[in-house]
């Protein structure tokens, strides 16, 4: 089981349970699941860090954490924060991605197949293409709108990551943390995306979704209160309808029979 029962920790039972009533449709959990295990691995980035100990030889520093922290919260533009970002992501290598990728493979090995290959494209998505996009783009100078404001948000979201690797290192190296939350921070907060790529399957069938230029989550509003979660700063907004694949469809259809009822009324009366 991934969650331990401690006092921080009871709240996210109950908010689990509670997803699972939001986003659980017969017949579309896939079996033997476990939705509470997957959607831990989603929603809670502290708990779902668990690097074997003795990977890196030296611990990383908390302190040094902190100071990055601050300087990421100094950052005036999308481009300074940018290249703060790029800065840090430069002391990892592909094997930290890799050790990431395949520590999150282990965790997910006894789902079905089917829903385990959707989850790990997501998750490759979420790891190795947004490095890949951070070094593209850092290397290119920035893109359009660097010179725009970082989201106001970014504030506490660098405390939070600041206190989230100081409480991991008093357990072993956060290195890994830290890692997982700088790429979240240049996802989120450079390029103004969720921190759970689009297409990422949840128990139940639904999906993280765009539509007309709005990012949608089945989950979003869930998991507020998990401490050390990406959630209250990803842009994504809570879906207020069901984020199920299919519904993409049945929403076009819903706007072309509006758009054709306001031409009928406001055309030709």
């Amino acid at each position: 089981m991934l969650i331990r029962r401690t006092d921080g920790t009871m709240r996210l039972v109950t908010i689990l349970a509670c997803i699972r009533q939001l986003i659980g449709r017969e017949g579309r959990d896939p079996p033997g699941a476990g939705p509470g295990e997957v959607c831990s691995l989603l929603i809670n980035t502290f708990a779902g860090d668990s690097g074997e100990e003795g990977e890196h030889e030296e611990p990383g520093s908390a302190e040094a954490i902190r100071t990055a922290c601050r300087r990421m919260q100094g950052a005036e533009t999308k481009g300074d924060l940018l290249r703060i970002i790029a800065g840090e992501v430069a002391a990892f290598d592909l094997h930290d991605l890799e050790a990431m990728n395949a520590r999150f493979e282990r965790k997910v090995s006894h789902l079905p197949e089917g829903y385990r290959d959707r989850l790990l494209e997501s998750v490759r998505e979420e790891i190795f293409s947004a490095h890949h996009r951070l070094l593209l783009l850092s290397r290119n100078g920035g893109g359009q709108r660097m010179d725009e404001p970082p989201d106001p948000a970014l504030d506490a979201y660098c405390s939070m990551v600041a206190e989230a690797c100081t409480a991991k290192a008093r357990e072993k190296d956060p290195r890994d943390l830290y890692l997982k939350y700088l790429l979240s921070a240049f996802t989120i907060f450079v390029q103004e995306e969720p921190a759970h790529p689009v297409g990422t399957p949840f128990p139940g069938g639904q999906i993280v979704d765009e539509w007309e230029g709005a990012y949608l989550c089945p989950a979003r509003d869930m998991a507020d209160d998990v401490p050390y979660a990406l959630c209250p700063y990803c842009p994504a907004a809570q879906s207020t309808e069901p984020t199920y694949p299919e519904m993409r469809a049945r929403r076009r259809e819903q706007r072309q029979r509006e758009s054709l009822a306001n031409y009928w009324t406001n055309y030709k009366g």
